[in-house]
């Protein structure tokens, strides 16, 4: 969390304006979508595993809040490596013992609705927020 918040700093305070330089207004159109939805997009982000460290460097040069990004990161850290250690291991665990029938098992099939739901977390917090609203 430390290194991706610095790499989010570093980004915000060295980057940004040297982005804007670059790529003007295509920025800005960014900029609004990422700033109303930052906590979804990193969440999401997160979770279909983008590539962490230009996703901390790219967050910095957008508009979303810190804690947006900082809360979103730990929650998709935590969820992301829960999923992908248990189905890891679970087919580690078929394969040691060569029980290749176990590919077939709740263990894997429950890791991999683990991973495909997932997908599904960050629309069903905006929903929540949404509801919360009204």
């Amino acid at each position: 969390m430390i290194g991706a918040s610095l790499a989010f700093f570093i980004g915000r305070y060295l980057g940004r304006d040297f982005a804007g330089s670059l790529i003007g207004d295509r920025l800005k159109r960014y900029d609004d979508a990422i700033e109303r939805n930052g906590f979804t997009t990193v969440l999401y982000l997160r979770l279909i595993y983008f590539p962490f460290t230009p996703m901390n460097f790219g967050m910095g040069l957008s508009e979303v809040r810190f804690w947006d990004y900082f809360s979103a990161t730990a929650l998709g850290i935590i969820v992301g490596t829960f999923i992908f250690t248990f189905f890891v291991g679970t087919v580690k665990d078929v394969w040691a013992s060569g029980r290749w029938s176990e590919l077939v098992s709740w263990k894997v099939f429950f890791s991999l609705v683990l991973f495909a739901f997932s997908f599904f977390i960050p629309s069903l917090i905006k929903k929540v927020k949404a509801a919360r609203r009204i």
